[in-house]
C-alpha cells in the first residue's frame, strides 16, 4: 500500500473544526471544482469496469494508517424508540499491510469497556475478538462464525466495520444512475467463493459511487438468495486531504427488522499518536486500559454535550 504523507496541521484535521457558516458549502464547491474534470463520454467509456471502479475508490479514499474518531451511535426501532452510545474508534495499518480496528463503547454504563478488536492480515483474513467485562476477563473470538452477524444490536455487523477486501470479491459494472444532477457508477460486488460469502453473510452488496469523486455513498445488501436486507447510506461528506473525502454521519436502514442505526463522527484525528500499537492487544483491553483512558484527555464527555449531540441527530 502507499501512504500519503500529511503535514503536521493535517495530521491534526478533526471533523469537529468545520463552523457552522456558509463558509464549508463554499470549500466544498471549491473542492469540487478543484477534482479531475472527467467528460461525459469519459466517464461511460468501457475501460471504467467493476473493477477499475473500486480500484479508483480505494486509491482516492484508502484509510489513512492512523485514525481516531470519537462517534455517537443513534439505535432506532420500528416504533422510534432511541438507544443512544458513545464510542471511540481507532484504526492503524502496520507497514506490511496488516489493518487494525478497535471499537470501544464508553456510553451507557452497562455497556462501558465493551471492545470490539478486528485485525485483517494482509491474506485478506480478518481476525476478530469482542471483549465483555461482564463476563470475566477473556476475548470472545469470533472466528469460524459470520462477520455478517449484527455487532451489539446494532445494524452494523462487523464485516460492515471493517475495509472491504477487493480480492475477495468480483466486481460487474451495472447501468449507471442519476439522482439530481449527481452521475452514480452502479458496481455489483459478489463474493468469489462460497467460504467469503458464508464469512460475510452476503450474496451481494450494490455500490453507488459518485462520478465526479468516486466515493461510494450508498450500498444495498442482500443475502446469498437475493433478498434485500439493508440499506448503508453516507451523509455530510467532507474533502479532507486532496482527493480524500470522508463522510460525518452514516445510516444502516436494516430493512428486515425495521430497524436502523445512524452513526455520527464528532471528532476525527489523523495522528499516530492516537493509535499506538499496543492499543490493538489482547493485553491492553483485558487489562482495562481501554476503559481507564476514557478518564483523561480529550475522550471526556460533559452531560450538556451528550444532551446537545443527541438532540443535533434526530433524523
Amino acid at each position: 500500500m502507499r501512504w500519503k504523507r500529511m503535514s503536521s496541521r493535517q495530521a491534526g484535521l478533526t471533523a469537529n473544526r468545520w463552523p457552522n457558516t456558509p463558509l464549508p458549502g463554499i470549500l466544498l464547491i471549491l473542492g469540487l471544482l478543484s477534482l479531475p474534470v472527467f467528460s461525459k463520454s469519459l466517464l461511460a467509456d468501457e475501460t471504467w469496469t467493476g473493477p477499475t471502479i473500486m480500484d479508483e475508490v480505494f486509491k482516492r479514499h484508502e484509510l489513512f494508517p492512523y485514525v481516531f474518531e470519537k462517534q455517537t451511535m443513534i439505535l432506532i426501532d420500528s416504533a422510534e424508540n432511541r438507544d443512544v452510545r458513545k464510542a471511540r474508534r481507532f484504526s492503524r495499518v502496520e507497514p506490511d499491510a496488516t489493518v487494525k480496528y478497535l471499537l470501544i463503547f464508553d456510553h451507557p454504563a452497562e455497556i462501558r469497556g465493551v471492545a470490539l478488536l478486528a485485525i485483517r492480515h494482509p491474506s485478506g483474513r480478518i481476525e476478530s475478538k469482542i471483549y465483555l467485562p461482564a463476563f470475566g476477563k477473556e476475548l470472545k473470538s469470533t472466528s469460524g462464525k459470520s462477520r455478517g452477524n449484527h455487532f451489539l444490536g446494532t445494524d452494523f455487523a462487523i464485516e460492515d466495520l471493517t475495509a472491504e477486501v477487493l480480492s475477495d470479491f468480483r466486481y460487474v459494472r451495472k447501468t449507471d444512475y442519476k439522482i439530481g444532477k449527481i452521475l452514480y457508477f452502479v458496481v455489483e460486488a459478489f463474493p468469489k467463493d462460497s467460504q467469503i460469502e458464508r464469512a460475510t453473510g452476503y450474496g451481494l452488496r450494490r455500490h453507488f459511487v459518485r462520478q465526479d469523486n468516486f466515493y461510494i455513498v450508498r450500498t444495498d445488501y442482500y443475502d446469498p438468495r437475493g433478498r434485500f436486507l439493508k440499506r448503508r447510506t453516507h451523509h455530510d461528506l467532507k474533502m479532507v486531504d486532496g482527493t480524500m473525502w470522508r463522510a460525518n454521519m452514516i445510516l444502516m436502514e436494516n430493512h428486515k427488522e425495521q430497524h436502523k442505526t445512524l452513526i455520527k463522527i464528532n471528532q476525527r484525528v489523523f495522528s499516530h499518536d492516537y493509535v499506538p500499537p499496543e492499543m490493538f492487544t489482547s493485553e491492553w483491553l483485558l487489562e482495562n486500559r481501554h476503559v481507564q483512558s476514557t478518564e483523561k484527555r480529550l475522550f471526556q464527555d460533559t452531560s450538556e454535550s451528550l444532551r446537545e449531540n443527541d438532540a443535533e441527530l434526530k433524523p
